[in-house]
């Protein structure tokens, strides 16, 4: 699936240097936090929130200029565009 998120930036003209960092990172959230990818798809709607400025883990979501958060928004953007889960706030 990070694949597929990888290519699914790049098909939504992210730079590759960026997709490839954005997989990254989601890939890195995962191993820090114990998540499997799965799990962390079907509660990204939980999960974003904790990384959003006002979140328990608000620092490690700004980390890097906030990369960390805007891959998770990526991240559920990819999720939501290929009816993976449903479009919810």
């Amino acid at each position: 699936m990070l694949k597929e998120f990888e290519n699914w930036l790049l098909n939504n003209n992210y730079r590759p240097t960026t997709a490839f960092d954005y997989q990254g990172r989601i890939e890195r959230l995962c191993r820090k936090e114990g998540y499997t990818l799965s799990h962390l798809a079907e509660n990204i709607a939980s999960i974003l929130p904790e990384y959003e400025i006002n979140g328990k883990q608000s620092a490690y979501g700004k980390r890097s200029h906030t990369s960390v958060r805007q891959a998770l928004r990526r991240f559920k953007m990819f999720l939501v565009s290929n009816n993976l889960i449903e479009s919810v706030k």
